[in-house]
């Protein structure tokens, strides 16, 4: 497998980078190592920068993407050489997390600007 190195400064470039990849005719395979292999270390130097240790839970969509679990913990060894080892979980129910969040937020929502609604039709009426 030859990765290709893709942009962690923003989902555009990314992107770009991407397409270029499919155009020269570079393999799926290596496309997606090289956006896990991205991915991971962008999420590595920011746990690092908060000094995580030992346990990391992983939640939302992406945390069924075996690649990019896998990635994550290879990030972790190139991030932080000689720190402590740092083991990362997850739940096969954890890719409703963002889905769970988006329903609360929208019913508060909901519920905050339905109670808005009522007072001002009362106090137009």
């Amino acid at each position: 497998m030859q990765p290709e190195t893709v942009s962690s400064i923003c989902a555009v470039l990314a992107e770009t980078d991407v397409i270029n990849m499919v155009s020269r005719g570079i393999s799926a395979p290596d496309i997606l190592r090289g956006l896990h292999d991205s991915m991971a270390g962008r999420l590595a130097r920011l746990l690092q920068s908060v000094a995580a240790d030992g346990v990391v839970f992983v939640s939302g969509g992406l945390s069924a993407d075996d690649g990019l679990v896998a990635a994550l913990g290879r990030a972790f060894g190139k991030v932080a050489p000689g720190a402590k080892p740092v083991e990362i979980r997850r739940d096969p129910l954890s890719v409703y997390a963002g889905a769970i969040g988006a329903a609360i937020w929208g019913t508060f929502r909901f519920v905050k600007l339905g109670t808005r609604g009522v007072a001002w039709k009362q106090a137009t009426a």
